[in-house]
């Protein structure tokens, strides 16, 4: 895919980088690890927090969630 790649223009990228994003987004939208490690392939859960990489964003989000439940449960 390399010479490919370099004729489009784009950034140069491992194909790996695409399971990552993939991993990544499907993680922030809410895809449980079970089924998210099923989907990549991966017969253990850990293996996907290699490829899923939430965003700052996404973590403080997480926290706001954890902050609000509390507020209401204690």
């Amino acid at each position: 895919h390399n010479g490919a790649v370099k004729r489009s223009g784009v950034c140069a990228f491992r194909l790996y980088d695409l399971r990552h994003t993939f991993a990544t987004r499907a993680s922030e939208a809410g895809v449980d690890l079970v089924t998210l490690a099923a989907m990549l392939g991966h017969s253990r859960v850990q293996m996907v927090m290699r490829y899923a990489h939430p965003s700052e964003e996404h973590q403080f989000n997480a926290m706001r969630k954890i902050e609000a439940y509390r507020a209401v449960n204690g």
